[in-house]
């Protein structure tokens, strides 16, 4: 008898595991018993079937994956493989598959699911911290006034450092008060004060060009050049970054605040201190946001902005000065633009914290292995590696904030969590934040939920955000993840595979050690106080309930809304069943009509063009969308542009 909960009872493998039939290319060949196999092959190598998936349709790829599994797991001779389905193989898989999904031990100490110091001994020691006091924001609004108070805290001798991926001068830390200063007076004041201010901000040698919110993500905005000029005018130290392989961004968004008076604290999250992020929960759009300009005619302004910041203050505060300094202090010159500042020496590290709390503390880092950096040529994907751990120790609910949800090398991971019954809760950004971009955006989703789903759909919830009276969306810029209410991530890095292999990411995992006794599906669960309390935070402001409603997530869940429905904010949407089609070579030309709108567009177009020799000269008065005719393959261009996957 088959034992996993995938093949079990299945009338047609039952048979097969009895010697009494098979599946072949000629025999039961869209029997239901077919996706169940491709499920447990993809379980084995999730690339086995790249074009198909689990069709339900025994192919030649699907053959081609079978005779492959004889030879590499059963020890077959491959000139003995015959590519049909028989006994020994269902049974391999059914065990294979039965072990993936037993549920892993509950999760009670730090260690069950931090990565551990052999994981992290290349990149940090210890591997983790504990006694760590962890605040979560939700939205700018909080985080931004915690970062001003801790500002206007500082005196002469004490230090702040910052990294970003995008900062507006103008934009104020609390716009609601009239006359409040932007982030670059607020910091050049600060300096005129006797404080040390470094800012280290993603630029390129293309910075100093008039692109002020980039609809390509490989340009920085000329932001961070005024915000770096005005900085160095003052005195300041400000530099920017263009240490990237092609197509890659500095992504980090960080602070560490070090003042006498209160003590060293650091930021980390997914809100940078530009245009358009400031919100609260109401998500309202208040006259007092300060929106982006339009874009040649274009609103690109958004009506809502939901994200998640950390304040951090404990022993983590070191490592996360350190993991920044690294890059601050490589002697690498860090554009044509700047010259390799001065390093930043180890006395000024923070010294002992003056408070302590419950939480241990692991800082996460995405850097390229492309040799961007001396200090780590091979790169760190702590990333990604903590968050496959992580997903892999689910039990019964996986509740993920993400910008994209594009493919990743954790869809699978999630894919996996459903099929043995953990709940897959997903909340994305309804339209993409890059005009002419948007039909891109949804096909890469879509290939990733449909793979998410391949296994176990009715365990897989998707959700976008809208203001509560209108249609207008609030857009999920989050990079957040809970799981059994006993381990938090957040940080700066999406789900897909730019940020778990190309861009520069800073993130934290986190572990709450005061353990209280909860319910998950009705039944008893010990649960992280602070990792529960955030996500009934998050799950209340969404449905505009009362966040005690929702301490069970299983019973939060059944409270949301189903088959395109709305409550609050949260609007339900189902996994497409085709994958839009996308016109990419339409795509390509007009992202490249609208750089060639900009000034000095002739130098900006190699820049967006990456690798590729350009076909014409670039002259003017030309359609530089004509490119767009000329590139052979738009689409796997595009592809490598929005989602880079960095191989090793």
């Amino acid at each position: 008898m088959l034992i996993s909960a995938l093949f079990a009872g299945d009338p047609l493998l039952e048979a097969i595991a009895q010697d009494q039939d098979r599946i072949s290319r000629d025999r039961h060949r869209t029997d239901p018993a077919v996706r169940k196999v491709q499920i447990a092959l993809l379980g084995w190598d999730p690339d086995c079937l790249p074009r198909f998936g689990a069709d339900g349709d025994y192919g030649d790829e699907t053959a081609g994956a079978v005779a492959r599994f004889k030879v590499e797991v059963l020890g077959v001779p491959p000139d003995e493989v015959i590519d049909d389905v028989g006994p020994l193989t269902v049974l391999k898989l059914d065990e294979m598959r039965a072990a993936a999904e037993r549920p892993p031990a509950p999760g009670v100490a730090p260690e069950d699911w931090l990565l551990t110091d052999a994981d992290m001994g290349p990149f940090r020691s210890p591997a983790f911290t504990s006694d760590n006091l962890v605040l979560f924001f939700v939205d700018a609004e909080g985080y931004y006034n915690t970062l001003a108070s801790r500002l206007d805290g500082l005196a002469a001798g004490d230090r702040v450092l910052f990294a970003g991926w995008r900062f507006s001068p103008e934009q104020m830390l609390r716009p609601v008060f009239a006359g409040s200063p932007g982030i670059l007076d607020r910091l050049v004041k600060l300096r005129a004060d006797g404080v040390v201010v470094r800012a280290l901000l993603y630029g390129s040698d293309f910075s100093t060009l008039p692109v002020r919110r980039p609809r390509v993500p490989t340009l920085p905005s000329k932001d961070n050049f005024d915000v770096r000029t005005g900085l160095v005018d003052a005195g300041a130290e400000a530099v920017l970054d263009a240490r990237v392989i092609t197509f890659g961004s500095h992504h980090q968004k960080g602070a560490v605040v070090q003042g006498a008076a209160e003590g060293p604290c650091a930021f980390v999250g997914g809100i940078d201190i530009c245009l358009d992020r400031w919100d609260n929960g109401a998500h309202v759009d208040p006259p007092v946001r300060q929106r982006e300009p339009d874009f040649l005619g274009i609103k690109v302004t958004l009506p809502g902005w939901h994200d998640v910041q950390c304040a951090v203050f404990g022993p983590a505060v070191g490592q996360i000065w350190q993991s920044l300094v690294q890059r601050w202090n490589d002697p690498t010159r860090p554009s044509r633009i700047d010259a390799t500042p001065a390093p930043i020496p180890q006395s000024e590290a923070p010294g002992p914290p003056p408070t302590s709390g419950t939480q241990a503390v692991q800082v996460l880092r995405t850097l390229t292995c492309k040799g961007v950096y001396s200090f780590l040529p091979g790169g760190e994907f702590t990333v990604l590696a903590a968050y496959r751990k992580a997903l892999r120790r689910a039990r019964h609910f996986i509740y993920i904030e993400d910008q994209y949800l594009w493919p990743s090398p954790v869809v699978d991971d999630l894919r996996d969590a459903a099929a043995r019954g953990v709940r897959v809760i997903l909340v994305t950004s309804r339209d993409f934040d890059a005009p002419g971009l948007k039909d891109a955006h949804k096909a890469l989703r879509t290939e990733a939920l449909q793979r998410i789903a391949s296994a176990a759909p009715a365990n897989v919830h998707c959700f976008h955000l809208e203001q509560a009276a209108t249609s207008e969306q609030v857009y999920v810029h989050a990079k957040l993840m809970i799981v059994d209410d006993q381990y938090v991530a957040a940080g700066s890095a999406n789900l897909n595979f730019r940020s778990h292999t190309t861009d520069s990411e800073l993130h934290l995992g986190v572990f709450d050690m005061d353990l209280a006794d909860g319910t998950v599906g009705g039944a008893p669960h010990r649960v992280g106080v602070s990792v529960r309390d955030l996500r009934t935070q998050i799950w209340g402001e969404h449905l505009n309930e009362d966040p005690a409603l929702h301490e069970d997530a299983l019973a939060g869940l059944a409270r949301m809304p189903t088959a395109g429905g709305k409550r609050g904010h949260l609007v339900n949407f189902p996994v497409p069943a085709q994958v839009p089609a996308v016109d990419w070579r339409e795509t390509l030309r007009e992202l490249l009509r609208s750089v060639q709108h900009m000034e000095n567009w002739q130098l900006l177009a190699p820049l967006v063009l990456g690798p590729l020799s350009l076909p014409v000269a670039l002259v003017p008065g030309m359609d530089l969308g004509t490119v767009a005719d000329l590139i052979p393959n738009p689409e796997s261009f595009l592809r490598d542009l929005l989602n880079p996957h960095t191989v090793c």
